[in-house]
């Protein structure tokens, strides 16, 4: 979590102490905190709070990955005994009350009381429309600082291109230049490859390909070493939730982060695991596991060899000579994952890791919530353009045509409005890997008729449809094709002569409206506008599926 003032942009703060209990609020020192969650009798215990020891069964955690349905057959989260979004919200309003107290203490009361805080809510990219939509819907029921207040969702990925490429050394930078971006974090690794497009008066990039990433984080290297201990340890007379703990500890905080390619198969790692036996034969000796450097490579490797193939994946579908590949997120610093992806990939290409890996993206965020604010003073990377990573389109009847239509003449129906037949067929206004801006807004245009004898038109309903495959789309909803998202409007304060009637060819009367769908590509999300005789529908609302 970091922060940032529009009148001192220059200077972003980090917050890196979290409380360790009720009482103490500045207890521990870290970059970042856990997502974790905890219900006592009388208060629900987070982050730092919640202690090592506590009894697995009371602790939720990796719960964040629940919000997206399509992702869950992947996982094996703790957790699932309670309502994910609820979980995230409990947790987002713990975490908004830490960043009042770290603003009043830094700024002070008056100065936090009387300014306007905007947020930007950074989401891994893997992540559905549903997950996001749930997430911003968990953002504003977590109330405190976040209630009435502007909440605006981008890319894990994305944010982090902002930091790093503004650091970069803009004497080695061409047109042209291009990057992969990997933000490996605690749950996901998202990635995206950049262009450099203009290098003055800004840096300017986009989209090389689409955003690609798997569940394959820190997180998972941590749950194989629990396994790993207790397949090893667990029939060990004393070995306990606290033992396994106090180890999970020290991996998270010293021996992952320290475990390098230069390791030799014998060398060892000392793991606390205080009254248990001396064992020769499992390593135990002193209250310490011996572990050999040959035993932490088979736990890293699975997850090590997915992330490698993510990166090649990436780089091939690019389809462009990639220059180097950034990585950040916490598990981006990982000294064994860059050693490994650069014996992996070709020569030519450099693996960096940039300053401050773990805070790219709440750093990138800030800079771009800055910009936001001020998009002429205040934006230093600026992205041109997005690529898309699915088809967007809607069901529209069409008329007939049977050099078109032929297959669909079983399909086909009659119109009385017009005296024709129609079919009903997908048009797909936004085709997957086609570029699309945020500033450039994407239109199409529709007509909606129903009988006058039906009663007056009270609502516009359009059913937004999406299909990841990557060839051309389907005229026809088959199997891939999944409806995104309702858009609806209500008309029913427009008086009714002033809405379109018109007489069909049948003889009966119809309403007839003309309506323009607006679609606006955003970081991590699309907004849908429906607009009727220029009028732009505020009441138009988009319910996620």
């Amino acid at each position: 979590m970091a922060w940032a003032e529009t009148q001192r942009h220059d200077r972003r703060t980090a917050i890196t102490t979290w409380p360790i209990s009720q009482k103490i609020r500045d207890g521990k020192t870290s970059e970042k905190v856990p997502t974790k969650l905890r219900h006592t009798v009388n208060d629900i215990q987070w982050g730092f709070q919640v202690p090592p020891q506590a009894p697995a069964e009371e602790v939720f955690e990796w719960f964040k990955l629940d919000l997206d349905p399509s992702l869950q057959r992947s996982t094996e989260n703790r957790g699932t005994r309670c309502d994910a979004q609820k979980l995230v919200a409990e947790y987002l309003s713990k975490l908004g009350g830490h960043l009042l107290y770290t603003l009043r203490l830094k700024l002070g009361e008056a100065l936090v009381r009387s300014t306007p805080l905007d947020f930007i809510l950074t989401v891994p990219a893997i992540w559905s429309d549903l997950a996001k939509s749930k997430t911003l819907e968990a953002c504003r029921r977590a109330g405190g600082p976040f209630h009435n207040r502007p909440i605006t969702l981008i890319s894990e990925p994305e944010a982090a291109a902002i930091y790093t490429l503004h650091g970069l050394d803009p004497h080695g930078l061409e047109v042209g230049d291009s990057f992969v971006i990997c933000d490996a974090g605690g749950g996901t690794v998202d990635l995206i490859s950049y262009t450099i497009t203009n290098l003055k008066p800004i840096l300017e990039i986009k989209e090389a390909s689409p955003g690609s990433g798997a569940l394959c984080g820190s997180s998972f290297l941590n749950r194989r070493f629990e396994a790993f201990l207790r397949s090893k340890l667990g029939n060990e007379e004393g070995f306990d939730d606290e033992i396994l703990a106090e180890a999970m500890e020290r991996f998270e905080e010293q021996t992952k982060r320290h475990f390098t390619m230069a390791a030799l198969p014998n060398d060892t790692f000392r793991i606390p695991v205080p009254g248990l036996a001396n064992n020769k034969a499992l390593g135990i000796q002193r209250g310490s596991l011996l572990l050999k450097a040959q035993e932490l490579q088979t736990i890293f490797e699975p997850v090590i060899l997915q992330i490698i193939q993510l990166v090649r994946d990436q780089i091939t579908s690019s389809k462009i000579p990639v220059r180097a590949v950034l990585l950040v997120g916490g598990f981006g610093g990982s000294t064994y994952l860059r050693e490994r992806l650069r014996n992996s990939l070709r020569p030519d290409i450099q693996v960096m890791q940039p300053p401050n890996a773990w805070l790219a993206v709440v750093n990138g965020a800030v800079m771009k919530g800055l910009s936001l604010s001020a998009p002429t003073q205040l934006t230093h990377v600026k992205l041109e353009q997005r690529v898309a990573r699915r088809h967007h389109g809607i069901q529209l009847s069409v008329e007939y045509d049977p050099s078109e239509h032929s297959a669909l003449e079983s399909m086909r129906y009659w119109d009385g409005l017009d005296g024709c037949y129609r079919v009903n067929v997908m048009n797909w206004f936004i085709q997957k890997g086609e570029s699309v801006s945020e500033n450039k807004a994407i239109y199409h245009q529709f007509i909606q008729w129903d009988p006058v004898s039906s009663g007056r038109i009270r609502n516009l309903t359009l059913e937004i449809f999406v299909d990841s495959i990557d060839r051309p789309a389907n005229i026809l909803r088959d199997e891939n094709l999944k409806l995104l998202c309702k858009v609806e409007a209500d008309i029913s304060h427009i008086p009714e002569n002033q809405l379109t009637q018109k007489r069909g060819v049948d003889g009966n009367m119809y309403y007839v409206v003309d309506i323009k769908l607006e679609a606006i590509y955003h970081s991590a999300s699309t907004s849908w506008t429906l607009i009727h005789k220029g009028q732009r529908y505020n009441t138009v609302k988009a319910e996620y599926v």
